[in-house]
């Protein structure tokens, strides 16, 4: 079994310094509640996107879902420019990196996405207030159900890209985890609804997309060797088993095993529900928090910097 899943050890040594004590890698400006909230709201986003094409427009519970998921993935994609403004320090320099599109470059690539999924989310949030009346109900015709594929297909980008972005860097850690951190940051699929019906559907969907990040995270602490260790060992990996494998993996898979074996009565389902939704939602921020923060010391331990993995 995988030192992710064993008890947490203590801090590690400092690293010893370099040349003048200068790292020999840059300290990345990646850092703060911007920037893990950038990559979490990214994913968040991202996941109703996906989530939006699975539905049956068919059944009224899932015509619901739909109109909710594309009211919020709009909020969403509204709210994370400005997150990233933030970081960015002017409004202006998030104007300047629309002024070309870089197929190379990741950061090009995540904000032409953003904004390309941010038009799909608000044609689709058209349609969704036309056909349940809120507008005439010609406007329909303005935004044809050919924007919910395309908002998913850019959603599954974004969902990715946070990952990519981290790890086609210099970093150390966050270069060693190019086939994993991406597929561990990806998930982010939470069931905040109440319908039973579509619940269920929802939650065997997140037990795959938790399993599937348990997996990734397990696989990148095997293989990463001392490029990982900023990350599993030391106050990182205590955070990491703690708040992100134990509290938003293992115990929302228990609650979702629970709520598929076991019929409990409905507000205690709800309860359930609600729960396990939280704590994935929780273990993703951390996740990222930790990452982020875990990249920081890995330039500074020379050991790894001076070698970068293949």
């Amino acid at each position: 079994m995988s030192d992710l899943l064993e008890p947490p050890g203590r801090e590690e040594t400092i690293p010893t310094p370099t040349y003048y004590d200068r790292p020999m890698l840059k300290m990345p400006h990646w850092d703060g509640w911007n920037v893990v909230t950038y990559l979490f709201l990214g994913g968040v986003m991202g996941g109703l996107g996906v989530i939006g094409v699975l539905t049956n427009p068919k059944r009224e519970s899932d015509r619901k879902l739909k109109r909710t998921l594309a009211v919020t993935s709009l909020i969403l994609a509204a709210a994370n420019p400005a997150v990233l403004v933030t970081h960015l320090g002017r409004p202006e320099r998030f104007l300047h990196m629309l002024r070309i599109a870089k197929i190379k470059s990741p950061m090009s690539m995540g904000v032409w996405g953003l904004v390309l999924y941010s038009g799909a989310a608000g044609m689709n949030v058209l349609r969704e207030l036309a056909l349940s009346g809120v507008l005439p109900r010609w406007m329909r015709h303005l935004a044809p159900s050919l924007f919910a594929p395309v908002q998913a297909i850019i959603g599954a980008f974004i969902m990715g890209y946070t990952g990519v972005l981290l790890s086609a860097t210099a970093n150390p850690l966050w270069s060693s985890g190019k086939r994993h951190i991406p597929v561990a940051l990806s998930n982010l699929v939470s069931t905040l609804e109440g319908n039973t019906e579509v619940t269920h559907k929802l939650e065997r969907l997140e037990m795959l997309a938790s399993a599937a990040e348990l997996v990734a995270l397990i696989s990148f602490e095997r293989q990463s060797g001392a490029y990982g260790k900023a990350l599993f060992s030391g106050a990182a990996g205590d955070r990491l088993r703690t708040y992100t494998i134990q509290t938003g993996i293992l115990a929302p898979l228990a609650l979702n095993l629970l709520g598929a074996v076991v019929p409990l009565p409905k507000p205690v389902n709800a309860l359930r529900t609600v729960i396990a939704s939280v704590l994935t939602l929780f273990g993703g921020y951390n996740l990222r928090n930790t990452v982020i923060r875990a990249g920081r010391v890995s330039v500074q331990d020379p050991s790894v910097a001076s070698v970068q993995p293949s």
